[in-house]
Order: structure tokens, then sequence, then C-alpha cells
């Protein structure tokens, strides 16, 4: 069908015409893409990423609005805005479904003669729900005339009455999800938000401790503050059945609460309630409130460990602000996040929140701050983690934490094992989701760890960190475009997130793009300038551009600020590598080795600078660092690729051609299951070339690296003619022109950086 009618509105699918009301408009490309999709799948639950594959692809979509904000825009061209919706109706969960009877086949429409434009009217949650809310709880408080409605004069709420109130359905999954709104301040002076927002941030956690409800975390509700969105784009973006929302009042020693549960498929209120209390109270009326929603959704009360809580109001304001202060991941944030913890600590040793946050403070500012030997985190936060597993060890904040502290010790299975026990105790609890598929990612388990990164995405959406571990397992399976979508996707929403522009830019680098990665490698930088880990990435990334006098400058200048004796040497061993000083790569690796450091990727360079001159020596970090790899049939991951060739290269060297031998088709088979942007960072891209090489087929080893330069490719480009199982091709005209070609690019990258790197980020 070339046209339709979809409430009153007649549209050429052809080209976005739509006629209403004797005026005519255009729908946008995107829109009339989106809308001829659903057409075609009258009827249908299209799922969103379904939909993005579809119409846009993810590349494109990723550079406009969500599918979400989309439907949300078409819904409008459509007059589709009121809710429950005719048109378009969201399936929770699933995703959207164009109803067959609002569309029918028509005849082509007469032209006219005006343009209108698209209507942009809607209900919106911020400026006018809670303004609403707003001037409710004003004229509650001027009259004197309400009281607090959910209970007597005693103040003791009669929740048996809970049973009367109107109930959300739940779902196909058989947990109705909900989310809790940051609460506005009421207060005269404006100045207690941090108050109603511990209040938010304390009904939020009750509540994820239901095994029955599916509760959507702090860090994506309150992206929503001060927002426009409506109670409908809230709830497609979230995928939530209901909505909590209110205002708090705090005057001297009082509190009043203003709370009201929506109903997300009609905007119906399921109650509204006020609590007037003392503020000593306070935890009293979180209580109420988070036993309400779970009576209402649920039909079941919280149970009596969910509704513990701290003795004193201080520790909880503290550990609030700390809280939020994390969701920065900065060194500034995790410093003072830490600062915070230990007030609260001071007041309340023994606080069990405090004691496993404060371990995660330090983490993240070993992360992003100084790093010495593998030893300093564990020294740094144990102390704490001890203390809370002698207070409450079967506490699942306590659970996760002891399964971050095998991980560190290398106990990979006992960390997965604890991470799932407190999955089963909290099935809420993003962090331990994103923990879990952090884990499985890094033991190379990259399809299983595809679920439970998806799973903290779901509980937590704008959430920075699980969005950027998800695009890493995304990438490392070959998902590279949903990959890059999802990492811009959240720089839109949260642009200030550091760690999302240094994730693009590594897999833009990947993909060839090394000049606008640097863009984003020196954002990062700015959004967290007292990080030295950040600062070191940006004189790292000089070396992709082919500008070592530039990666030996920033060095120099990080050195002169920051005492960093273990990243400054790993820098400088880079840094020589690409100037081809083998004997400081050499010294400088050593030295790393001396420190302490035991990880993978130091003890694969380690190796591989061994094996220039001392194969023997070489062997024996592999044998002990790599022991799978002489294994009879060894399982060859992307994690043990590099020391496998370096492996392969000394035992062809020492005359060992059978062992030798025995690695090639191990590693073949791996890199068949790889294509040039799949796997983790340790994927370069030549490595299909090396397995030719490997085999002695050197014209068809060259023909794959002409390809893999043809195609753009420049992530550490340098080692192309450095490489032991290259070498019979370094004297080959081809190989010679390919190098040139190859430095070209390097050079072309480097004269975009420099053209725009102070423009402003898309």
């Amino acid at each position: 069908m070339d046209f339709i009618e979809i409430r009153g509105r007649t549209i050429d699918l052809r080209n976005g015409r739509v006629v209403h009301d004797d005026q005519e408009h255009y729908l946008a490309p995107r829109l009339l893409a989106l809308l001829k999709y659903f057409v075609e799948h009258r009827g249908d639950v299209l799922g969103r990423d379904q939909i993005v594959e579809s119409v846009w692809g993810h590349l494109d979509a990723a550079t406009d609005d969500s599918v979400n904000v989309a439907v949300s825009s078409l819904r409008r061209e459509l007059g589709d805005t009121r809710r429950p919706h005719a048109v378009l109706t969201a399936v929770p969960r699933r995703g959207y479904r164009l109803v067959p009877e609002s569309v029918r086949s028509v005849d082509a429409p007469a032209r006219t003669a005006s343009v209108e434009s698209a209507s942009r009217g809607g209900f919106r949650w911020a400026p006018v729900a809670l303004v609403a809310v707003a001037a409710i709880a004003l004229a509650w408080l001027t009259s004197g005339a309400f009281r607090d409605s959910t209970s007597d004069r005693s103040g003791t709420p009669p929740l048996a009455d809970a049973a009367s109130l109107p109930t959300v359905s739940p779902d196909e999954s058989g947990r109705p999800s909900v989310v809790v709104l940051p609460f506005l301040d009421m207060s005269a002076g404006g100045d207690h938000q941090f108050f109603a927002d511990g209040l938010v941030d304390r009904i939020t956690h009750m509540l994820a401790q239901s095994p029955e409800l599916e509760v959507v975390a702090r860090t994506s509700a309150f992206a929503f503050r001060g927002s426009d969105a409506t109670i409908g784009e809230v709830a497609e973006r979230l995928t939530v059945d209901a909505v909590l929302e209110g205002s708090v009042q705090r005057s001297d020693d009082t509190v009043r609460v203003l709370a009201q549960l929506i109903d997300t498929e009609n905007e119906a209120h399921l109650w509204s309630r006020t609590f007037d209390r003392p503020l000593g109270d306070l935890f009293d009326v979180q209580d109420d409130i988070a036993n309400l929603v779970s009576r209402t959704l649920t039909d079941t009360l919280l149970a009596d460990a969910v509704t513990t809580h701290p003795d004193n109001l201080e520790v909880h304001d503290l550990i609030t602000r700390g809280k939020f202060a994390m969701d920065q991941f900065t060194l500034e944030s995790a410093t003072r996040a830490r600062e915070l913890f230990e007030q609260a600590l001071a007041i309340d040793p023994d606080n069990i929140e405090a004691l496993v946050l404060i371990g995660d403070a330090i983490g993240m500012q070993r992360s992003q701050g100084p790093m010495r030997s593998g030893d300093d985190e564990q020294h740094g936060s144990e102390p704490y983690l001890q203390r809370a597993r002698e207070i409450h060890p079967e506490h699942p904040l306590v659970i996760r934490a002891v399964g971050d502290w095998h991980f560190r010790y290398g106990r990979n299975e006992e960390a997965i094992a604890s991470l799932r026990q407190a999955i089963e105790l909290n099935p809420n609890d993003p962090v331990a989701y994103r923990h879990l598929g952090r884990i499985l990612f890094r033991t190379a388990r990259f399809e299983e760890a595809i679920e439970p990164l998806e799973r903290a995405v779901r509980l937590d959406p704008f959430s920075g960190v699980a969005n950027v571990w998800l695009a890493d397992a995304l990438w490392s399976i070959g998902r590279a475009e949903e990959a890059m979508f999802r990492l811009r996707r959240i720089i839109r929403d949260r642009p200030t997130f550091p760690q999302a522009h240094d994730r693009l830019a590594t897999y833009l680098v990947q993909t060839g793009d090394s000049g606008e990665a640097m863009r984003h490698i020196h954002h990062q930088r700015t959004l967290d300038p007292d990080s030295a880990f950040r600062w070191f990435r940006v004189c790292e990334f000089y070396l992709q551009l082919g500008a070592s006098d530039d990666a030996r400058r920033c060095a120099d200048e990080l050195d002169a600020v920051h005492d960093l004796p273990l990243r400054m040497r790993y820098l400088r061993q880079a840094i020589a590598f690409f100037e081809g000083d083998r004997d400081t790569r050499l010294q400088e690796l050593e030295a790393i080795y001396a420190l302490g450091n035991r990880d993978p990727l130091t003890k694969m360079l380690y190796a591989q600078a061994l094996a220039v001159d001392d194969c023997p020596a070489a062997m024996d970090v592999l044998e002990e660092s790599f022991p799978a790899l002489f294994e009879p049939e060894p399982e060859m991951t992307p994690f043990l690729f590099m020391p496998a060739m370096t492996a392969w290269n000394c035992l062809n060297r020492s005359g060992e051609t059978l062992r030798a031998a025995e690695l090639v088709q191990p590693v073949a088979e791996a890199v068949e299951r790889m294509r040039v942007e799949q796997g983790p960072w340790l994927v370069v891209g030549y490595e299909r070339a090396a397995v030719l090489a490997m085999k002695g087929e050197y014209d068809a080893a060259l023909t794959e690296l002409e390809a893999l330069v043809g195609s753009g490719w420049r992530y550490y480009w340098w080692v192309i003619d450095d490489l032991p199982e290259f070498e019979p091709l370094f004297q080959r005209p081809r190989f010679k022109a390919m190098i040139e070609r190859l430095e070209r690019g390097v050079a072309e990258q480097r004269e975009y950086f420099e053209a725009h790197r102070d423009d402003p980020l898309i």
C-alpha cells in the first residue's frame, strides 16, 4: 500500500507526506522509515534491537534519537499521544506493536496549499506532574486541613487497608517493575535536596530487595531529574509498569512527604498519600511508602530484614552523598566518596553499607589514580571487608564484595559463585550482575558474559559502567556495531561520563578512525583532570597517531606531576617499542615485573621482549604464566594469542618444530572465530595474516595484510614490521609499499586530529 490513513491523517508512504485537516507536512526520513517498518509488520511485537537493525542500522541509530524517543515523536505525528495509545502500543520488556485496526489503505489525497508544523503536545512529567505535586503539597501545608492519610493519630499506618488499593498486573515475567523518581525538595529554603535524595535512595534500596519486584536502580532514576520527559517516555525508556514520584518538605524537627504511585499504562494514580511525621520517624515513613508500593504491585509486604535501616540519620545522609559521588566515576568523586564513607564509619563503625562501599571507592581511586603493585588495592580495602564479614557474613552486599575479593586474587570460580549467590539474595542488584559479567568477560567467556551485563543495563539503563562493559562483551563476539551504538548512546545520555569516551576511542582506533579517537581521549581527560590514568591514556594514544615525540613529551609532563612507577615504565616501554629501542623496552618491562605486577598483559609483553635474544627465559615466563598453552589440546582464547605467537617463534628457533606445529592449529581455529573488530583489546587485527605466515603461506599472509591496511586498519600499526612471523616478508616490494600506504593513512589521521582537536564532539 502507498497511502494509509491513521487517526484522520492520510500518509503517503513513498515520500512521508501527511495530510490532516486540509493541511500537509512531511515526516522526517527517520520517522518515515520507522512508520513503514511498523506498517509492514503491523500486529507484530517489534523489539528495540530489531528496529535498530532493520530500520536504521546500529551506527546510524546511535547518532540520533533512541528508538523510544523516535516512537514518541512518531506518535505525536500520528495523533497518538494520549494514553492508552491506540496506534503504537508498548509491550513491556518486549518492544512496540502497531495495532492493525488503527491503519487502513486509502486513495491518494488531494494536494493542499498550506503546510502545518508537527504538534508537540503531550503531558510533560517534570514541569506539569511535579509542579502539580508541589501545588497540592502547598495547598495542604497552608490549609492545615490534611493529615497523614495512611495513618491514624498515633502514626501507625493501617496497611491492612492496602488490600483495597488498585493493582498493576505483572507482565509475562511475573515481576512488576517500578522506578522511584527523584522527589522534589519543597523546603522553604530549598536546601534539603540531599535529604530528599536520601529518602528516595532508601525506598529504592528496600524495594530492590523484594524478589517479587523488578526495580530500576537509583542511577537511572535520577537521570530524569529536571527532565521534561513524559510519564510515558520515562516508562518506555526504563521499561517499567509503575512510577513512584513525590515531594519532601523538611522544617526544623518535622518532615512532610507526599508520594504517589502511577500506572504507566494509562497514567492513572494508583494512590496518593501524605505523611506528616517528626523527623525522627523518617525511616518509618520510608518503610510505609515502600510497603505501600510492594502491597500495591505484589499484594505482599516487604520482609522485616528488608526494612532494617541505620540508627543514625547523619550516617544515612553521608552514605547517600557517597553513593552519588561514586556515580561520576572520576578520581575526584571517588576520593570524595571515600571521605564520606569514612565519616559515616566514624559515627557507626559497624555499618555494613559503608564498610562495603568504602572498598568500592578505594578500588575506583586505584583504577583512576596511581597504580603501583598488584597488592595496593587489597591492602586498602581488605580491613573493611573483613570487618563486614565478621558482622554480617550473609548480607548480599558482603557476599558481592567477597566475590570481587576472590577475583582480585585470581580465584575466578569462587568469585563467580559468590556473585551468583549475591544475585540470588538480591535479584535487583545491578552491580552484582555487572561484576559477574565482567569476570566472565575477563575469563574469555564472552557469550556467557552478555546475559548478566544485559541484566545490569536492564536494571540500570543509565549506568555508564554497565553500558561500557556490555559494549566490551558485544564487541568481543563480533557485534561491533551494537557496541558502538551503545557507547554513543550512553555518551548522549551521560556526556560527562569519561569511561565511555575512553572505550569509544579504543574501538574507533580499531576501525581506523584514530584521529577521532584521539579527540575522545583528550576529552575524557578534561572530564577527569585529576586522574593520572586519564592523562596516561592521552600519552599512550599519541603512538596511535605516529607521534612518538608528543608521546614522550606527554610522558615527561605526567612524570613531573605524578609518582607513577608502574604506569610510567609501561608507557616508556611502549614508546621504546615504537622507536625500535629493544634494550630500553626490555629494561622497563623487567622493572615492571620487579615491582610485583603480574597481570596477563605484563607477562605477555615481558615474554615477547625476552624472546628477541633469550628464548629460554621467555619460555620460562610463558610456561609459568600460561600453562594452558602447553596442554595436549590447548583451548585457545584471544587472551592467549600473543603468548602463543611468542611460544611458536621460540620453539621454532630452538629446533622444537613439532611442539611449535602443535600450536598452529588451535591458534588458527581461534582466529577463525574472530574478525578484525572482534575480541577484546588484545586482538589487534593482524592475527589471520599471522596464522597464514605460521603455516608458511607467505603470499596469502601478505595479501591478507594488504587487505587489512586497505580497510583502514591502524590499531597498534607499528608492530607489523617487527613481528618475527612476518620477517620473511620484510624485504618484499609489496610489503614495503603496504607499510608506506599505512604510514600515509596514519599521517592523515594525525592531520585530522590537529585540525579538529578543539571542535565540539557530536
